[in-house]
């Protein structure tokens, strides 16, 4: 009896300890779901009824859903003891590295953002190593396109036919100081009828080109919008890549400036008319071992031969000008000049004071809710491909590596407490931006993500965008 007594005991401490250690797992690993205050609800498109819309099923539910918002803890300018103890270096191979970033954000209670495993994103590389990137191997033909005498005639084309519209949107923008910013916009809600294009996740598939995948989708809501909701017309991110022949690729793009100058230059046909046919079976987001060598890549010449194919008229939509809105964190790149450097040689202009940064982020409030959504590009980490929810705020581990730049859509920006601040002052509070990413919508919650912006201030983050031409 004793003995049976004994072997029941011992049975009953296993499973309890294997249940223990099986919980201690699912709670390292699961993606944390926070919930935010009930004022970011206005914000969000769930709160109008908006849906988003995906290039790849399953679509989903809502973008931005108000109900599954996070609530975010005060964020620390330092690394946590968890996240210290939590050196990437140290991993043994990429998926337990992968692992490790997954739990370590989790973990801490400062993160701003949870994560959840991404099986595209184990034992990824930054970009040169992946591609074998050398001094004989180049694959953006940067030595053509980022030539001085292209640049020079492209500089003298923007400051030459350009610079009065440029100056006439600047005025547009400055005009509009006497009406105080909100803390919350979403694109999808002051447009509503544009709603099915702002909202729309798209999916670059094994192809580098978020470049060319978020400027049509900008353009496109711009056409929307600039027609009061009457031209829904999705324009061909897979001409850009085919037939501009100073753009970029599937490993990227030099200028992320130069889709929108084609625009303004050539035009855009439709994606109707000018589908876009790189696979998309290869991951969320694919790996970029994919952009050496895509599938679905053609001639620029077959291409638009579709649209006779189809019967379709080739329209090419074209833009009146285009421009760089200039850069959120402190380091601007050279080319283009910018709208905000015209800003600062412009001293009769009045607007807001308080450096670069500021400057920066009230020209682009003012140009969202003026004209509508722009290109963000800026730099990814590891991290970033396994985000899930909530605001992301580059807050790295210790090893963790730059993989490549990327450009998103941008349609608002937002404000909320953060549950554990105390007071009312500036640090109590955490403003965002609202982005469409396109690595569809199976990507993080649904494709969509928010972005810390006092963060981003000291990342590189450009900023370009183009008035329609109707």
């Amino acid at each position: 009896m004793k003995r049976m007594l004994f072997t029941a005991a011992a049975i009953f401490a296993f499973l309890t300890t294997f249940a223990l250690i099986a919980l201690i797992f699912y709670q390292l690993f699961r993606p944390i779901s926070r919930r935010s205050s009930q004022s970011d609800a206005a914000v969000i498109g769930h709160s109008a009824g908006l849906s988003s819309f995906s290039d790849s099923p399953p679509p989903p539910t809502d973008a931005f859903p108000s109900t599954l918002l996070p609530s975010v803890p005060s964020p620390s300018p330092h690394l946590s003891p968890q996240r210290n103890l939590s050196n990437l270096r140290k991993a043994r191979d990429g998926k337990e590295r992968a692992l490790l970033l997954v739990r370590s954000v989790n973990l801490n209670p400062n993160s701003t953002w949870s994560a959840q495993l991404n099986k595209f994103a184990i034992g990824l590389k930054p970009l040169s190593e992946m591609l074998n990137f050398s001094h004989n191997f180049d694959p953006l033909n940067t030595t053509f396109m980022m030539a001085p005498n292209r640049l020079n005639a492209i500089e003298e084309l923007v400051l030459k036919d350009f610079q009065p519209l440029y100056d006439q949107h600047l005025i547009g923008l400055t005009n509009q100081l006497k009406d105080p910013l909100p803390v919350r916009f979403n694109s999808a809600q002051r447009w509503p009828n544009c709603a099915q294009s702002i909202l729309r996740v798209r999916d670059q598939g094994g192809c580098g080109s978020c470049w060319a995948v978020a400027a049509v989708s900008v353009m496109s809501d711009r056409i929307c919008i600039a027609s009061g909701g009457h031209l829904l017309e999705s324009l061909s991110a897979q001409q850009l890549i085919e037939c501009c022949d100073y753009c970029g690729g599937c490993t990227g793009a030099p200028n992320s400036f130069f889709p929108f100058l084609y625009w303004q230059q050539y035009g855009i046909l439709s994606d109707r008319c000018f589908p876009y046919t790189i696979a998309r079976d290869c991951g969320y987001p694919c790996p970029p071992t994919e952009f050496e060598h895509p599938r679905g890549v053609g001639n620029c010449l077959c291409g638009a031969k579709q649209c006779v194919d189809r019967q379709m008229k080739p329209i090419r939509y074209k833009a009146k000008y285009v421009y760089k809105l200039g850069s959120l964190d402190d380091e601007e790149n050279f080319f283009p000049p910018s709208l905000l450097q015209r800003l600062k040689n412009r001293p009769s202009v009045a607007f807001p004071s308080g450096g670069k940064t500021t400057r920066a982020l009230d020209l682009l409030k003012r140009e969202l809710i003026s004209h509508g959504p722009v290109m963000l590009c800026f730099s990814v980490f590891e991290g970033f491909m396994h985000f899930y929810d909530g605001v992301y705020d580059f807050d790295l581990l210790p090893g963790e590596l730059h993989v490549y730049d990327h450009c998103a859509k941008v349609i608002g920006w937002g404000r909320q407490r953060r549950p554990n601040a105390s007071g009312d002052g500036t640090n109590a509070q955490q403003e965002y931006l609202l982005l469409v990413n396109s690595w569809s919508a199976r990507w993080a919650k649904d494709g969509t993500f928010k972005m810390d912006l006092a963060r981003l201030a000291h990342s590189h983050s450009d900023l370009f965008a183009g008035v329609p031409l109707l």
